[in-house]
């Protein structure tokens, strides 16, 4: 069993979408909606893995996914696909292009 660290408020406040995007091959998709708008964008790179993201995070990856609330923010995330919502309402998704 993996040791689990606790999160860590002031880690987790640094995080940035390109936190969650490792450089190289491949392109993802990344999705804010916001009060009603939508901001939708395309980068290189790919996403990183559900093990690695909840390394990050400081929770625990469970059958490959990730569902979780990090200091109000709820996570979840498959392999290739990353959903975040966060307090305010707004959400982010990030995917394979």
């Amino acid at each position: 069993m993996p040791c689990v660290r606790p999160p860590q408020p002031e880690k987790v406040k640094a995080l940035k979408e390109e936190s969650f995007i490792r450089e190289g091959k491949g392109k993802v998709k990344v999705v804010v909606e916001s009060e009603g708008e939508r901001l939708e964008t395309t980068i290189n790179g790919s996403l990183r893995s559900v093990e690695e993201i909840a390394e990050m995070l400081g929770v625990e990856a469970k059958e490959g996914k990730i569902e979780a609330t990090v200091d109000g923010v709820k996570v979840n995330m498959k392999s290739g696909k990353l959903e975040l919502e966060f307090e305010n309402g707004d959400k982010m998704k990030i995917e394979k292009a």
